[in-house]
């Protein structure tokens, strides 16, 4: 505690070099919050996707003969016959709209100028798959989702929006595209970046896709939905042999020559970092008549933000580094004298570590309150120069929230971040201090102030 202190009161005797290596630290600690913020928001367990490493996707079906190939999405009666409550590794599940591009207008009755709101087609599984949570009312009902009644659940900030509170909006009728809905529910927002489970408006996608239209017999199980199913714990690769034995048998008794596949079989991580495709070079194995290629991989899309990432965290180290430096070429007179009454190099060491420490906590904290404004009162500009712009729905004059409370208060991002900052300001004053100390005692003494 003591040598804290004295690191404080020697800091305090130098501002101009401790202010700059706080706004240093403080700069690379808020910019890589706001990167884990995004990243975070994708893959970290958020409201209301809390089982990401329990979730797979499945939405590719390629059917194939000796002479034709395809491709497409599930269909409802592909999954209702073999996946809902047929798996036995399997918790839950829910199927949705893939397409998740929808914005239409909201009329809003007299009380104000129509505006864009996103609009995701669900079936009533959707809201215990994803535990919304509901303000008011209840989300729409099975028999509602079959009978195809024009029924919808909005969020908390459409129904104040349009009708002053969650209460009032219950039983209203919501104008989408000219067309009225009836509301059932009003639930918490969650973030826009959660671009699987977010909405602010959903309806039954039976309004739009009831599976009952005849299909030629390659396209039999096809559709528009994905499968989003919560596995077991330790279940994935049984999960991965069911859905292999699914289309064994399918191909066993099929006698209209198509051969049916499911290679588009993803965890929330190859979901979310891999945006895939099929690739139709067959290259004779029968088990693997179909191949995933990443046909425009996240991560790659991401590099810019990367390569940015590391040249703010080693920039300010380097730069750290030079003023660790000068300032010991500065007190190697009085690193002299220290040694000179018996002050050995591992204490001296710890002196100069611990100043580090303190100003790079302090720095930390700074970065912190920094992230945090940056994302109130910015976060939608920063959103614009990120991959996930589209996906969202910004550039169609989407304006929900993305950066949740949630997500910004996230501990281990703070943690992450500091410790990420601390390692390298450690070893950037590590590496001058210890080259000073290095030096002969009679060599620090004539040193010049």
């Amino acid at each position: 505690m003591n040598l804290i202190k004295k690191t404080i009161r020697e800091a305090m005797k130098t501002p101009g070099f401790s202010l700059l290596y706080m706004a240093g630290v403080a700069f690379t600690v808020a910019f890589t919050i706001i990167y884990g913020m995004l990243l975070y928001s994708q893959l970290g367990p958020v409201y209301p996707e809390y089982d990401r490493s329990r979730t797979m996707y499945v939405k590719t079906l390629v059917n194939t003969n000796e002479n034709n190939r395809s491709s497409g999405f599930l269909g409802r009666n592909f999954i209702e016959e073999f996946l809902r409550d047929k798996l036995k590794s399997a918790d839950s599940m829910t199927a949705i709209i893939i397409n998740n591009w929808h914005y239409p207008m909201v009329q809003t009755n007299g009380q104000g100028p129509e505006f864009h709101a996103e609009v995701r087609y669900v079936e009533p599984s959707f809201f215990r798959f994803y535990r919304y949570e509901f303000k008011e009312g209840k989300p729409f009902s099975e028999e509602e989702f079959e009978s195809e009644i024009r029924v919808a659940d909005i969020s908390e900030g459409i129904a104040n929006r349009l009708f002053g509170s969650p209460e009032e909006a219950i039983g209203k009728d919501i104008s989408i595209d000219h067309v009225d809905y009836r509301i059932r529910g009003v639930f918490r927002e969650g973030s826009a970046l959660n671009v699987d489970s977010y909405g602010e408006i959903f309806l039954p996608y039976t309004l739009v896709d009831n599976g009952k239209y005849e299909l030629p017999p390659q396209q039999k199980y096809s559709g528009g939905l994905q499968a989003v199913i919560k596995v077991k714990p330790g279940k994935e690769r049984e999960f991965r042999d069911e859905l292999r034995d699914i289309t064994r048998r399918i191909n066993a008794i099929d006698t209209t020559g198509w051969k049916f596949h499911l290679p588009g079989v993803m965890t929330h991580a190859e979901h979310v970092l891999t945006d895939t495709s099929v690739d139709f070079s067959w290259d004779g194995d029968e088990a693997e008549i179909f191949k995933i290629k990443e046909s425009t991989p996240l991560y790659a899309m991401w590099k810019p933000f990367l390569i940015a990432l590391l040249v703010v965290l080693v920039i300010p180290a380097l730069n750290i580094s030079g003023l660790i430096g000068a300032r010991m070429d500065r007190m190697a007179s009085e690193l002299g004298i220290r040694r000179s009454f018996g002050a050995n190099r591992r204490r001296l060491m710890g002196m100069v570590l611990t100043e580090n420490l303190v100003l790079t906590l302090a720095g930390g904290i700074l970065g912190l309150i920094a992230a945090w404004l940056i994302s109130v009162f910015a976060g939608n500009f920063l959103l614009q120069l990120t991959p996930l712009a589209y996906e969202t729905g910004f550039s169609f004059g989407n304006d929900a929230s993305f950066i949740t409370g949630e997500t910004a208060f996230a501990p281990l991002l703070f943690l992450f971040a500091l410790v990420i900052c601390l390692i390298l300001n450690l070893i950037s004053a590590w590496i001058p201090a210890r080259r000073a100390l290095h030096n002969q005692i009679t060599e620090s003494l004539n040193t010049k102030r």
